[in-house]
C-alpha cells in the first residue's frame, strides 16, 4: 500500500499529488520530462518538505531518508571512483544496516551478470555498465522497497528487457517492491502491474496498468503498445525460431531468438499490426492471430482498435478512410497481421 500527500513549488509549476493504491508489486510512474516524476520518488524518499507518505499501513512522515526503510536510486547515483566494481559492492553490503531483503553480493553478481566487470575500476564502465553496477549496488543496501529513476536509460532494449526481467524475478521471489520512473511506457508495460500517469505536477489517471496504459492511448499521449503473454517458448531448428504458444489460447506465433525473454512477454508496436476482415491468402508470409474487435475509438485522423486475442488486448491504429472502408463491426472476428517478428527490421 501507498499513500502520499505532497504540495511543491517546482520552477515552473506545483507538484499536487493526493493519492492511495491500495496494492501493488511494481508500480510504474509515467509522464513526459519534467512532470515531476523524480520529485514525486523525492517526495517518497523524504528528500523534499511538504510530503505525507505512508507505505505497507506504516506512516513515515516525520522519519529521516535513512530510517525510512527503502533506498532512492536517483538518475545520476555516482559510485566510489578509488573502489573497483566488487569493491563498491562490497561497501554497500557491508556498511548498510537494518536490512529488510537477504540478497547476497553473489547472487545480486549473478542475477545481474556482473562477473566480468568485477575487477574493473568504475571510472572505465560505459553508461550502461555502470547503470548495471549502480542497480546492483542500490539492491545490496538490503530494502524491501526501492525506488528507481530511470534506472536503464542507458541500456540497449535487449539488456534493458533482461533487467527488467530482474525486477520481477526479485519481485516474486523475495517480495521486494518497486517503484520505477520512466519516460518510456515500452519499459513500464513490460514489467508493471500498477502505472501512475502525471503531468505537469498531477495525477492523471492510476491504476491497473492496462486500464492506465489504454487511457494515455485515447488521450493520445504515446504511440500505442500492446502486450502479449505466452506460455511456453520451443526452438524450431528448421526456421531458425521460437514458436510462441500464446497464454489463454492455442494460438501461435513464430519470432526471432532475440525476442524470446525471460518473463514471457512480447511487446508489439501498433504500427507492427494491420487487421482484415478476411482472412489473408498467403499465411506462410506473416504471424496471424484471430481475434474479436472489442473497440473502436476515433483519434483525430486515426482510429484506435482494440482487438481481444484470447482474453489479450491488442491495440491497432488505423487511417480514417481504412475505417470508413471497413465493415467490420464490434464483436466480429478480425485477423491480426503482425509484422517484423521473424525477421530483423
Amino acid at each position: 500500500m501507498l499513500k502520499i500527500k505532497c504540495h511543491q513549488h517546482l520552477d515552473d509549476f506545483e507538484l499536487n499529488i493526493d493519492l492511495m493504491i491500495n496494492q501493488f508489486d511494481i508500480l510504474g510512474v509515467f509522464g513526459p520530462s519534467g512532470s515531476g516524476k523524480s520529485s514525486l520518488l523525492q517526495a517518497i524518499a523524504g528528500l523534499s518538505d511538504s510530503q505525507n507518505v505512508c507505505i505497507n499501513d506504516h506512516n513515515i512522515t516525520h522519519l529521516n531518508p535513512d530510517k525510512r526503510l527503502l533506498t532512492l536510486q536517483l538518475q545520476s547515483c555516482p559510485l566510489f571512483p578509488h573502489l573497483n566494481v566488487m569493491g563498491n559492492l562490497l561497501f554497500t553490503h557491508t556498511h548498510c544496516k537494518n536490512k529488510s531483503n537477504n540478497l547476497t553480493p553473489d547472487q545480486v553478481i549473478d542475477l545481474l551478470a556482473l562477473n566480468p566487470l568485477l575487477n574493473r575500476d568504475v571510472v572505465g564502465l560505459s553508461g550502461g555498465e555502470r547503470q548495471r553496477v549502480t542497480f546492483a549496488r542500490t539492491l545490496l543496501s538490503g530494502q524491501s522497497v526501492i525506488l528507481l529513476d530511470e534506472p536503464f536509460s542507458a541500456l540497449d532494449w535487449s539488456t534493458r528487457f533482461t533487467m527488467l526481467g530482474v525486477v520481477q524475478q526479485l519481485n516474486k521471489s523475495h517480495g521486494i517492491k518497486f517503484i520505477i520512473v520512466s519516460h518510456s511506457l515500452k519499459e513500464l508495460l513490460y514489467c508493471c502491474d500498477t502505472l501512475i500517469h502525471i503531468a505537469k505536477g498531477k495525477v492523471l489517471k492510476f491504476g491497473a496498468t492496462q486500464q492506465v496504459v489504454q487511457s494515455i492511448y485515447t488521450n493520445k499521449s504515446q504511440t500505442p503498445l500492446s502486450i502479449l503473454s505466452y506460455s511456453k517458448a520451443e526452438f524450431n531448428d528448421a526456421f531458425g525460431l521460437y514458436q510462441l504458444a500464446l497464454s489463454n489460447g492455442l494460438q501461435h506465433l513464430y519470432v526471432l531468438p532475440s525476442l524470446v525473454k525471460q518473463s514471457h512477454k512480447l511487446i508489439i508496436e501498433s504500427s507492427q499490426i494491420t487487421y482484415s476482415k478476411a482472412k489473408p491468402a498467403n499465411e506462410s508470409s506473416a504471424n496471424i492471430l484471430t481475434g474479436v474487435l472489442e473497440n473502436a475509438q476515433q483519434l483525430d485522423d486515426q482510429w484506435l482498435l482494440t482487438v481481444n486475442v484470447d482474453t489479450q488486448m491488442l491495440y491497432c491504429v488505423v487511417s480514417k478512410r481504412q475505417w470508413q472502408q471497413s465493415t467490420v463491426k464490434l464483436s466480429e472476428q478480425v485477423y491480426l497481421t503482425i509484422n517484423n517478428l521473424e525477421t530483423l527490421s
